[in-house]
């Protein structure tokens, strides 16, 4: 998104005619679909063991980066920069964008969370390779499984997040109804849906939710875009039931249960790879949507 802008922002000349309008942007819409068509088909062609996994959350974050590229190379293929925006899709822009800040600022509380319980266990741990042969009762006591759900963030997120909207609004301006406007539109459109199917699926792994992913997948209007609805379809297989568990979060549950504090010390560790990875690739795209959002702002205050 910040190219996006970067891009938006800059006069309209481009180097070479290879960068200029094709002339016929429903090409470019095609070759717009294409591109993250063929990043789905590549990443999620094979079986995946682990959806709710690092794996499956790094591969959402891709789709996302990837879908948005894809959107600033059409805008600029198209030669449809901010300045030619009708007030409908401006607004529209901005609205999506402040969801998608919503549902990061709720995915980095559930982070958050699961990482004070990652201390937690990893305190007990400390206490009981401390204690003298066998563990003290009171050290063993301290170890305790992570909890499957964690309502607080999630619920607070499902009645409040998606009622976000921009509260800015403009005055549409004559002769801006077009091919490029509504191929930018439809554009749009489309990556909201994967913004949030992609967000939303890690949102609902972190809370051990399904309902997390159907409430927002219900207030995006559904995944039902024939790019997109197998790959929704095998999310909502992943998350079935009424709590889910991440991978990592099981294995360290299952080290618990097992009392091996050696098998455990290994299965924390990845823990905490999948809060690492997750924390700095939502604090890297919220920043992007950030300020994207106030190059868009400052340029419509010129």
């Amino acid at each position: 998104m910040v190219l996006l802008l970067y891009k938006l922002a800059l006069p309209l000349k481009f180097p070479s005619n290879h960068h200029r309008s094709s002339g016929d942007p429903s090409t470019s819409l095609r070759n717009f679909r294409s591109r993250i068509s063929g990043f789905i088909t590549q990443t999620w062609s094979k079986p995946e063991k682990y959806f709710l996994s690092r794996t499956g959350f790094d591969k959402c974050f891709e789709l996302i980066q990837t879908t948005n590229r894809a959107f600033a190379k059409l805008v600029v293929e198209i030669d449809h920069p901010m300045s030619r925006w009708s007030g409908k899709l401006t607004e529209s822009y901005l609205s999506h964008t402040l969801i998608s800040l919503d549902i990061l600022n709720a995915v980095s509380s559930s982070v958050s969370h699961l990482n004070q319980a990652k201390i937690s266990i990893s305190h007990a741990v400390s206490l009981i390779q401390n204690s003298s042969p066998p563990p003290s009762s009171a050290a063993a006591s301290r170890l305790k499984k992570i909890a499957g759900e964690n309502p607080y963030s999630c619920k607070k997120f499902k009645s409040e997040g998606l009622s976000s909207s921009s509260s800015i609004r403009f005055q549409e301006r004559p002769g801006f109804e077009n091919d490029q406007e509504s191929v930018v539109l439809q554009a749009l459109v489309l990556c909201k849906k994967i913004v949030f199917m992609a967000l939303g699926f890690v949102l609902s792994g972190f809370c051990g939710d399904a309902k997390t992913y159907m409430e927002i997948r219900k207030n995006a209007g559904g995944f039902d875009d024939s790019l997109i609805k197998d790959l929704d379809l095998r999310f909502c297989q992943e998350i079935q039931g009424n709590t889910i568990v991440m991978e990592e979060v099981k294995e360290v549950n299952n080290a618990i249960e097992e009392f091996s504090v050696e098998e455990l010390k290994i299965r924390l560790n990845e823990l905490e790879n999948l809060i690492e990875s997750v924390e700095k690739q939502t604090n890297h795209l919220f920043s992007e949507i950030l300020a994207a959002r106030n190059k868009l702002l400052d340029n419509l205050r010129l």
